[in-house]
This record gives C-alpha cells, sequence and structure tokens, in this order.
C-alpha cells in the first residue's frame, strides 16, 4: 500500500487518488473505494488494470452482505445495483429523504491518457480527455431513500461521486470526479463552479445550507512550480464565487468543509510545510464572514496526522475526524484521530489505542458515532471500525457487516439516527452497504 510522503510527492505529477496494482495487475479496490485523498499530495502514476466486472449499475437487487453484525443498533439494507459498486457518501433531509452516492467499477480498461483523472485543464469542458479517464474506469452511482427503500436515480456521468449535501429535498449538491451535480427537486444537473486559475483543479468536500447557501473545497496543482494547494468557494443561489484564502504556502490539502452560514465555516486540512520534526501541520480554518482564521492545533507528538471531515453540531460544538500514524519497528501503524472545538480551542478527543482510520463523524439525537476501517498499508486485511462517544471517551463500536468492509460517510437522521455507507470486500467481488444505526 502506498503511504504518502514528501518525497513521493515531489516525484512526479500528482493524480487524484492512489491505485495499487495486485501481482495479476488488477485493481487493490479497497482504496478506490475510500474518500477522494487530495490530489496533488501524490506523486504516483496510474497503470493498474480495472479487473472484470459481469453486470449493470441498474439491475435486481443485490445479494446482501454475507456477513452481518448481530448487533440490535445497526440494519443493513438492502442495495438495488449490480456490479463492483462502492458507496462513498450519504445525506439525508428527513426520515423519508436521503441521498447515497458511489461508483461502479467499469469491465473494461480504461483509455490512456497523459492526464489526471479528476482533473480538468482551465477553461477546457469536463469532457475531455482527462474527464473521459476516469469515467472511463468508473461510472456514476445515485441512490435515493423514500422512506421506504433505496432506488437507483439517475444522474449525468461524472465517474466517482465523491462527497454528497443536502439541505432539503429540493436542494442537493453532488462533488465527483468530472465536477458538480445539482438537485432541484426534479433531476440532477452539472453546474460548473468558478474558474481557478491554475493547470489542474478538483473538486471536493461540499456542504449545502440551504438553496441560496452552499461551500465547496478542492484541491489544485501548478504544473510549472509544483506547488499543491487548495480553493474554496461559496454558492449564492445563482453561482459559485472564489472566497480568497490566506497565504498557507505552497504545499498543502483542504480535504473537509462544514458551515452553519455565510458567517461562520470551517475548512480543514493538512499543510506539508513542517520542520523536520513534525513535517506535517494540520489546517483548521474559520471563516466569519470577512476573514480566514488559522487555529492552533492541539499539541500532539504524533509527526504523521491527515483529516477526513469535518462536522459542525453548534458554533461551539465542531468535530473533525482523521488518523494518525506511529511507526513501531519500522511498521507504520494507524490510529484513529477525533479533534473537537468547545468555541474557544481545538482539542484531541480520547479515542482507543488501536489501529483504524476514521472517514467520518458525525452526531444525531445526541448520539456521536464516527466510521471507518482497520486499515493499515502493510496488512492485506481490513474490517469497518465504528467508534460511539461515551462519558468518558471515545469507545470501540459494533459495525453493520463483519469481514473484509469498510464505512465512508456518515449522515445524521433528522429525529435521530444515522445512515452509514462503505462497501464490502474487493473487486471483482465488491459490493455496497448501506446501514442504519439507531
Amino acid at each position: 500500500m502506498f503511504d504518502r510522503d514528501r518525497s513521493a510527492r515531489r516525484s512526479a505529477e500528482p493524480v487524484l487518488e492512489p491505485t495499487y496494482e495486485s501481482p495479476d495487475g488488477g485493481f487493490c479496490v479497497r482504496e478506490l473505494r475510500r474518500r477522494t485523498i487530495r490530489a496533488a499530495a501524490l506523486g504516483i502514476t496510474l497503470g493498474a488494470v480495472v479487473s472484470p466486472v459481469t453486470s449493470a449499475v441498474a439491475g435486481t437487487k443485490a445479494t446482501p452482505p454475507a456477513q452481518t453484525a448481530a448487533s440490535p443498533k445497526w440494519q443493513v439494507f438492502d442495495v438495488p445495483v449490480q456490479g463492483s459498486v462502492s458507496l462513498l457518501s450519504v445525506t439525508a433531509t428527513g426520515r423519508d429523504d436521503a441521498w447515497a452516492g458511489g461508483l461502479l467499477v467499469n469491465p473494461r480498461r480504461p483509455p490512456s491518457s497523459p492526464q489526471t483523472p479528476g482533473f480538468r485543464r482551465l477553461a477546457e469542458d469536463p469532457s475531455d480527455d482527462t474527464c473521459n479517464f476516469a469515467k472511463g474506469m468508473f461510472t456514476s452511482v445515485m441512490l435515493h431513500w423514500d422512506g421506504r427503500s433505496w432506488q437507483p436515480t439517475p444522474v449525468p456521468q461524472v465517474a466517482r461521486i465523491n462527497f454528497l449535501s443536502a439541505s432539503s429535498p429540493k436542494d442537493a449538491w453532488a462533488s465527483s470526479d468530472c465536477g458538480l451535480l445539482h438537485w432541484d427537486g426534479q433531476k440532477w444537473t452539472s453546474i460548473p463552479y468558478a474558474p481557478v486559475p491554475v493547470q489542474q483543479v478538483s473538486t471536493g468536500a461540499i456542504k449545502a445550507v440551504s438553496a441560496k447557501e452552499a461551500w465547496l473545497a478542492g484541491s489544485t496543482y501548478d504544473n510549472t512550480t509544483q506547488a499543491m494547494g487548495g480553493f474554496v468557494q461559496r454558492w449564492d443561489g445563482r453561482r459559485w464565487r472564489n472566497v480568497p484564502l490566506p497565504d498557507l504556502g505552497d504545499d498543502f490539502s483542504l480535504d473537509g468543509i462544514d458551515a452553519r452560514g455565510p458567517r461562520d465555516v470551517w475548512a480543514v486540512g493538512t499543510d506539508y510545510t513542517g520542520n523536520d520534526a513534525h513535517p506535517e501541520r494540520l489546517l483548521l480554518l474559520h471563516w466569519n464572514g470577512r476573514t480566514w482564521k488559522r487555529l492552533p492545533e492541539p499539541a500532539t507528538a504524533e509527526s504523521t496526522q491527515r483529516l477526513t471531515r469535518v462536522r459542525m453540531v453548534t458554533g461551539n460544538d465542531v468535530w473533525v475526524s482523521g488518523w494518525s500514524k506511529t511507526t513501531p519497528g519500522g511498521e507504520a501503524i494507524r490510529h484513529p484521530l477525533l479533534l473537537h472545538w468547545n468555541g474557544r480551542k481545538w482539542a484531541g478527543a480520547k479515542v482507543p489505542d488501536e489501529r483504524g482510520e476514521l472517514m467520518d463523524v458525525a452526531v444525531s439525537g445526541g448520539q456521536a458515532l464516527a466510521v471507518g476501517d482497520t486499515v493499515t498499508p502493510s496488512e492485506p486485511d481490513y474490517t469497518m471500525y465504528a467508534l460511539r462517544q461515551a462519558a468518558h471517551g471515545w469507545r470501540t463500536e459494533s459495525v453493520p457487516v463483519a469481514g473484509r468492509a469498510s464505512l465512508t460517510g456518515l449522515a445524521p437522521i433528522p429525529g435521530g439516527g444515522m445512515w452509514s455507507v462503505g462497501a464490502t470486500g474487493d473487486d471483482p467481488d465488491m459490493g455496497p452497504v448501506i446501514a442504519r444505526w439507531n
């Protein structure tokens, strides 16, 4: 498994997400299903071949997961799609309205292209070779919950749907390999984001606040200077506009964004311009409606920390998920990471000292949950991983599916409970998972 570091970042042009070749030349799909890793931080090329898949996205109900947890807290739902499908994100506006999005690994080798999947050159149409490369690898998957069942919904083909957010049944956004999609209550349509003056641009985390308020974080890479960075944009009901960032250097990523309105926004990520003792620093940025302020990160002995999601419960109750890395005996072991903002400062939460990465965190009905998997670069096997907030810190929670599986997204359900999505197995036996935690 590939673990990005400073030497790798500068060794070649970046790609959107690492791909890993198995001995037979196929994808290690364990990483393909994970949330988009910021593009310019990676320095490997995309040369793997997609393994064969025999069925299409829409069709009869898929085979339910073979192994499920016995915990009464989780309910696993049928997912009516076929093929090597993984779900990456989920959002909900009510008990009878939710969206889940992800990808189908296509049963053919993608077309060759010198460009990076998920990126497009400035002023070029997303349908150029760059986007076609991603489309050759993945087919978009979108599912809707109507209170009774999950059903496929047509969307423009935009390769992977990486992030979803909805403010109402008539207002939802999707961020993908090939740009942005918007739901108006009738259909999904492509909406352009504001131009960003860098050769390579990728949309990332997105947050819908209302029909006239949404926020987007993305990644950039300058082919000339090899500078990697990010951008933030705001939707005003008619178009996207850039919100200038402070000077953050030329080696950083933005991996999460959340907002409660135009004057209360958090954007989080990683700053790679640290010193030898701490080569990476966390980016914790707050927007007050006029300016961005970088808040101090909690003191820690960890030199490697990555953030995956930021969630605002209130202005004084904000959570960030991610992972940290230790190297006992030279082996890289990833541990769960949770940070909390109490309105005055950020602090690290007490989590179990065990193997695990957290891809999302959410709070609903007074209950807090974080999910991910137990991936470690040197370990071929992995399982779903979940933590629940308890009286004296976070404790390990049951998971909806046993065996090789991963959880990648959470969505609080108004009135209580949470949706979670992910996948089981590896390609070509990969299958989607949708579960509800009560």
